[in-house]
Parts: C-alpha cells; sequence; structure tokens
C-alpha cells in the first residue's frame, strides 16, 4: 500500500504569472465536475489544501475501476517536484547548448547546493560543464520528467492513471508552455 501521486508541472510559468495560469485550470475542473471548488486541508499529503474530487472525477482518468482519487493540490509558488518512479542515473540536459550528461551520483554533486538555494528562494543558476554558461536550473531538463523546479503544478494523490486526453486538455490552458508529467508512490 502507499499513497501515490501525479503531477502536471507548467515548466515555463513564471512566478507572476503562476497565479493567474492556474486559475483557468481549476475553474474548468470544478466546471466539468471533477474537483470541487473550494480546497480543503486532509485531502493531499500534509496539511497543505487541496480540491477534493467532484462528481464527475472519472472523466480524468483512463479507468476509473482503479482507485478512489483524494485531492488536487495545486502550486503556485517555487516547488521541486520529483518523481519517485524512474530511479537513477538521470540525463540532464542544457537548455542553452543541449548537452545532455549523465547525473550518477545524483544531485549532490553537481546540483546539490543549487537545489538547496531553490528550495530556500526559488531562484539558482548550475554552470553547464560543455558550454560553461550559467543557467537557471528551472531551465535544466530531466530525463523521464524525474524532476522539475517550476512555479505551476497540479498534484492529484491518490487517483487512478490520468488520461492522455485529460492531461493534453490540461495543458491547454497553460498558454503552450511546455509541461512536465511526474508520477509517484509513497
Amino acid at each position: 500500500m502507499g499513497d501515490t501521486f501525479q503531477t502536471i508541472v507548467d515548466l515555463d510559468a513564471s512566478p507572476q504569472d503562476a497565479p493567474s495560469l492556474a486559475l483557468p485550470v481549476v475553474e474548468w475542473l470544478v466546471a466539468e465536475g471533477i474537483v470541487l471548488a473550494d480546497a480543503k486541508p486532509g485531502w493531499a499529503l500534509g496539511d497543505r489544501p487541496a480540491h477534493p474530487p467532484g462528481p464527475h472525477w472519472h472523466k480524468a482518468v483512463a479507468d476509473a475501476r482503479f482507485g478512489a482519487p483524494e485531492g488536487l493540490a495545486v502550486y503556485t509558488e517555487h516547488h521541486i517536484f520529483y518523481s519517485l518512479n524512474s530511479p537513477g542515473p538521470h540525463t540532464v540536459t542544457c537548455p542553452r547548448c543541449t548537452t545532455a550528461s549523465v547525473e550518477e551520483g545524483g544531485l549532490a554533486e553537481r546540483f546539490g547546493t543549487a537545489t538547496s538555494t531553490w528550495y530556500e528562494t526559488g531562484s539558482a543558476d548550475v554552470e553547464c560543464p560543455a558550454c560553461a554558461e550559467s543557467v537557471p536550473l528551472s531551465a535544466w531538463r530531466w530525463s523521464d520528467n524525474s524532476l522539475a523546479f517550476a512555479y505551476l503544478g497540479f498534484e492529484f494523490w491518490n487517483w487512478p492513471a490520468l488520461a492522455e486526453e485529460f492531461r493534453a486538455r490540461m495543458a491547454e490552458f497553460l498558454d503552450g508552455h511546455s509541461t512536465a508529467y511526474l508520477m509517484g508512490k509513497l
């Protein structure tokens, strides 16, 4: 047993845009009856308020027979989104020169300090070993969507697998931004 999560992350949202981008997504989910309007504590991991599932939650999933969903937590501030389903090593790609490198030692070797800084401040840079450019941590792309440093994410707790059509529809609300789909089990 355990808790599962699936997260749709907007990789391009700025700190200023995240709340205004989240609003139409949540309004659509409420209008469709997928979630309820009022976020309440106890519907996601920890005390974070989350939107309970609505009467038509099944419209979001591939097969409603495989579970009873809990809540949808919406993040509109800097956050480290992660997946526990993709054990390392991970490939990380520099957005400036598109050089990919393997991070076998985990985050600590090259990204550890930047990760700590991002966690505290929402801003950090990492120098690319190939092009020697300083690149914002949030711009790096991780293989298998194992990590995302972003300002906007929609985290579904204990939902059956989200349907691909549903995930694509959510992405349409995000002004053509790049998205990542992360999932895991605690």
